[in-house]
């Protein structure tokens, strides 16, 4: 299934609330733990929440430790909430 802007938007929106990251701070798929500030142990941690809450899921923790670019946590969240944008 194939994952619009808006997917993207929100994934984007979910690393900047949870990194305190200005809006003009680039988040793309292929970003990882060394090219987003403050991705770090707490950081990660703030991303779970902040995922959990924003698109209602639950993560484990095999999935938490996988989670190492922008893309793999947008491709999860697609997956765990069944191909469908967050609202729909």
């Amino acid at each position: 299934m194939a994952e619009g802007p808006a997917r993207v938007d929100e994934v984007s929106a979910a690393f900047r609330t949870a990194m305190r990251l200005e809006e003009t701070c680039a988040v793309r798929d292929d970003m990882g733990f060394d090219d987003i500030p403050g991705w770090d142990s707490v950081g990660h941690m703030n991303l779970i929440t902040e995922l959990e809450s924003r698109f209602g899921i639950t993560l484990d923790m095999d999935e938490i430790i996988g989670l190492s670019s922008v893309g793999a946590v947008r491709a999860l969240v697609v997956r765990k909430r069944g191909g469908l944008e967050a609202g729909k």
